[in-house]
């Protein structure tokens, strides 16, 4: 820099060669982030492809892991694995079946403790199936970088149970005991759990398997068939304190042949659940018991023609009869499962008994889910 005439600032000019070097510099620059921006768009198109693939690995162990609790719970446990191979077929990742015969593990599930392996399909009484999807990714343009290929899995758990709550519930609680008693076997409702062999008896009940179910009190102690106020006195889960309501006759009457809309309306769509605790009525409502199932069979209140032969409902089912464990609810019906009942008839005074047998033929998209076998049968995936 120099001086100009009166002090004023001249500035120098850069030297040719000192041009030259930022201009080299600059060249350099931009090669070197070109090259960076062509390795992230390169890595960024493996990584996408991978995703995609652990999403196609992620639908194909659920497909396979539901196939083969299905085939399980149907009784053909020795073709679980043939049929989840068979959906790996159905559910192929980039074209390869990605499942093999040893990834397909029987087992049982619990809520705290996941899925564990029995070893057996016939043995330990496994009710869930872990499939393990398997799948070698050939990297594309990451080879550049030194990385050749990447061994992707997707795991799967499902779970052969019940459904935990329902809808549309009518105002029993039916007795544990009568629906072992349908089944046969001299077992006791406080000791029994139902197995899927004893459930598929159930779903495969009909007219003919009909029982007389007594509505009321029995010598002070509970009956076959019992009113009870919906919703529960305390619930299996919080909120713990439920608040029934004791119907008068005529609204007992109405939940019991009402559609679903107007009943889950009337009750605020507060479903019964598994382990809820079930207040009975002051009375035994005989009489409207009678006038409500002639309503549901041949839509007025005197039995008379046209009738159907049976209509389905959802019950309560309980298997113990006194305090809740909280105290919300004295005496009480506790619930072990969820129901369903066929309702044939109702035989008047003085045997007041309704008429029906129990089956699992309706839909239980709506329930919650119980990892054990039930009336109402349910597949689920729990991972």
């Amino acid at each position: 820099m120099r001086r100009g005439i009166a002090g004023s600032v001249i500035a120098r000019e850069d030297h040719p060669t000192q041009r030259r070097e930022r201009r080299g510099f600059a060249l350099v620059l931009m090669v070197f982030l070109l090259f960076v921006f062509a390795a992230s768009a390169a890595m960024a198109i493996d990584v996408s492809l991978a995703y995609v693939r652990r999403g196609e690995l992620s639908s194909a162990a659920d497909a396979t892991a539901l196939a083969g609790v299905v085939a399980l719970g149907g009784g053909a446990a020795a073709g679980s694995v043939d049929t989840a191979l068979h959906y790996a077929d159905l559910n192929r990742v980039s074209g390869t079946v990605s499942l093999a015969a040893a990834d397909v593990l029987p087992g049982t599930w619990t809520a705290g403790g996941g899925f564990v392996g029995t070893g057996s399909w016939t043995t330990g009484g496994p009710f869930a199936v872990k499939t393990t999807t398997r799948y070698t990714l050939a990297y594309i343009f990451a080879r550049l970088f030194g990385f050749s290929t990447k061994n992707l899995t997707g795991v799967a758990v499902a779970v052969r149970g019940s459904v935990g709550s329902e809808g549309c519930v009518r105002p029993w609680a039916v007795s544990y005991q009568s629906l072992l008693d349908q089944i046969g076997g001299g077992f006791s409702a406080l000791t029994h759990d139902l197995t899927a062999a004893e459930v598929a008896t159930l779903k495969a009940a009909t007219i003919a398997n009909a029982v007389v179910m007594n509505q009321g009190d029995v010598d002070g102690a509970p009956g076959q068939m019992r009113s009870v106020q919906i919703p529960p006195g305390e619930y299996g889960a919080a909120p713990y304190q439920g608040i029934p309501t004791s119907p008068s006759a005529s609204v007992y009457r109405s939940e019991i042949y009402e559609d679903c809309i107007t009943l889950d309306g009337r009750l605020n769509n507060r479903p019964v659940s598994v382990d809820d605790w079930l207040e009975g009525t002051s009375g035994q409502e005989k009489g409207p018991t009678g006038q409500g199932i002639s309503q549901l069979l041949c839509g007025n209140q005197s039995f008379n023609p046209p009738c159907l032969a049976q209509s389905l409902v959802n019950v309560a089912i309980w298997d113990r009869y006194g305090n809740s464990p909280r105290g919300f609810c004295s005496p009480c019906y506790h619930i072990k499962y969820m129901g369903v009942f066929y309702v044939t008839g109702y035989q008047g005074p003085p045997d007041n008994n309704v008429l029906g047998y129990f089956s699992s033929l309706t839909d239980p998209s709506a329930g919650g889910f119980v990892p054990k076998p039930g009336p109402i049968v349910k597949n689920a995936l729990v991972q």
